[in-house]
């Protein structure tokens, strides 16, 4: 029987716009927040704490649709599904197979894997989703929690701000001229080659969060930084393996929360990329390298610099041509377009930092799984919880000597 409630309508935040345009039957624009339990996963009662919890998440609880000149989402009445993990991370989500919804939950063994759409959301707002999924999975084993332990639950009302589109909340118009377009693109970057693999996979490891944060302020530098500067060596040294010495120079792209610095709840995307580029003589050291990347984050992440990028995004949508040219035409445009389009970084490295989560959750440890291309072979997600620092790289080739050597480096 049909459901006789109107479905809610949502827009698509402005940065996510794009990514339907970019999806094909190979490739999608798809993340991963997992979550490793203490304990086995019980399958039915996950699919009835996700289900339950669904109504707390409403621009998740969607199906993505076409309209006229864009594509927007619309409320999604049927029932959330559960797969077993097949062990094939961002393979692109069939929404026959997930009634409609831009995201699959699985499990496996004590596992819990979230893959979303990034046109729903980025990892920050995913993680949400997932805690209080597993929140309500533990409360239908009969665990109690004190509070709402800063989990989102089934019961709470959605304040308005959650559903807001935080780029246009916060734009400031700014001339054309400062928006400084060249900049923010930057020039081609080295990049790793190798066989392509069947299916993109996992190389990770989990180390003591005390360990790496003594080895990083040791040096004076954030764990981002430390961790990006390994990460940079490696690739360096498999530059000089290919072609004896590091041709162009390494760009590695920081993504940066914005909610933290615009006072945002969204659950929609509200994150940029800060651009770190090195050369072969930042790469010489790890002190030197590290130093590095610290000072160009420090430069880079700050309010100003972050105000431009959100002008640079609400002004490239507001364009009037962009908003009356038909979908159709939109998307054959937006897809030849794609043939010309050379990615701008070496490597995506997403930190999103310490997770806090109570004991009652049962979890052990989060990670995070960004996806990758052909010519973006490797990407790296970290997450820490409980004292654990996971770290992830998503590999599209055979060759994992880059994450290799970056976890023997950190001695994990």
């Amino acid at each position: 029987m049909k459901n006789s409630t109107k479905p809610k309508r949502y827009d698509l935040d402005l940065s996510a716009t794009f990514y339907p345009y970019m999806t094909s039957k190979k490739a999608q624009s798809l993340f991963c927040v997992s979550a490793t339990l203490s304990d086995k996963v019980d399958k039915e009662k996950l699919c009835k704490a996700v289900n339950e919890v669904m109504d707390r998440f409403p621009t998740y609880k969607v199906r993505l649709k076409k309209g006229y000149s864009k594509y927007y989402l619309e409320e999604n009445f049927k029932k959330v599904l559960v797969f077993e993990w097949n062990n094939r991370p961002q393979t692109p989500i069939n929404t026959k197979l997930t009634n409609g919804y831009q995201f699959r939950l699985s499990y496996e063994d004590k596992r819990v894997y979230l893959e979303m759409f990034h046109a729903l959301t980025d990892a920050n707002g995913a993680m949400k989703l997932l805690l209080a999924t597993l929140r309500r999975y533990r409360e239908l084993t009969g665990i109690s929690f004190e509070g709402n332990c800063d989990i989102l639950t089934a019961k709470e009302s959605v304040p308005a701000a959650e559903l807001e589109d935080s780029f246009v909340a916060n734009y400031k118009p700014i001339p054309l001229s400062k928006l400084n377009l060249k900049s923010m693109a930057g020039g081609a970057p080295f990049r790793v080659t190798g066989e392509l693999s069947e299916h993109y996979h996992i190389v990770s490891v989990e180390c003591e969060s005390a360990k790496l944060l003594e080895k990083s302020r040791a040096m004076g530098v954030s764990l981002t930084a430390y961790i990006s500067a390994i990460t940079a060596r490696a690739m360096a040294n498999s530059a000089k393996k290919r072609d004896g010495k590091l041709k162009r120079p390494l760009a590695l792209m920081i993504p940066v929360n914005l909610r933290n610095l615009f006072e945002s709840v969204t659950a929609h995307n509200f994150i940029t990329f800060v651009r770190i580029v090195l050369d072969e003589k930042d790469c010489e050291s790890l002190d030197v390298c590290a130093k590095s990347c610290a000072k160009q984050l420090a430069e880079k992440v700050n309010k100003e610099d972050m105000q431009r990028f959100i002008a640079t995004t609400v002004r490239a949508q507001r364009n009037l041509l962009f908003r009356i040219v038909p979908l159709p035409v939109k998307w054959l445009l937006m897809r030849f377009g794609r043939l010309f389009m050379k990615s701008r970084q070496t490597i995506i490295i997403s930190n999103l930092g310490n997770i806090k989560v109570p004991a009652e959750l049962g979890v052990e440890s989060l990670s995070l799984y960004l996806n990758v291309s052909k010519n973006n072979v490797h990407n790296l997600g970290i997450a820490s919880t409980n004292g654990v620092v996971s770290l992830a790289f998503t590999n599209a080739i055979k060759n994992t000597d880059v994450p290799d050597e970056v976890l023997k480096e950190l001695g994990c």
